[in-house]
């Protein structure tokens, strides 16, 4: 067989590859989403029913809140409020700094092609033998 059949194989096993990839990755990310809101609504849900029964449990035993509970649970909120808040903007970041970095390597894919098209001739032709 000869060297091009080769990378014709190989060419055509890419080109597969990445055809099942385009069409599986859209899939995976809607149900990666599906369930990232699935657990959003359960994790919703949970605090909504313990809050119902807790206020249900105040009211029929006759007990109050104490103000020094509900200021520590305030805070408590507004602490975890801004770091929610602060996370989310450093992840974006991240994933935005990650977003652009591989934006710049797929625009300059065929620029590095090419220094190491240059750089493979140069030592070809400084270590191959010379013909006359």
């Amino acid at each position: 067989m000869s060297e091009n059949k080769y990378f014709e194989i190989l060419d055509k096993l890419n080109n597969k590859y990445f055809t099942e990839l385009e069409t599986s990755v859209p899939h995976i990310q809607q149900t990666l989403f599906d369930l990232q809101n699935e657990c959003y609504k359960t994790w919703r849900n949970t605090i909504t029913a313990n809050t119902s029964l807790y206020k249900e449990f105040l009211s029929d035993s006759g007990l109050n809140f104490p103000k020094s509970a509900r200021d520590i649970v305030e805070s408590m909120s507004e602490e975890a409020l801004k770091f929610r808040s602060a996370y989310n903007k450093l992840a974006i970041s991240n994933i935005e700094s990650i977003k652009n970095t591989a934006k710049t390597w797929n625009d300059n894919a065929e620029t590095f092609a090419d220094l190491n098209r240059k750089i493979m001739h140069y030592w070809l032709s400084a270590f191959s033998p010379k013909r006359n």
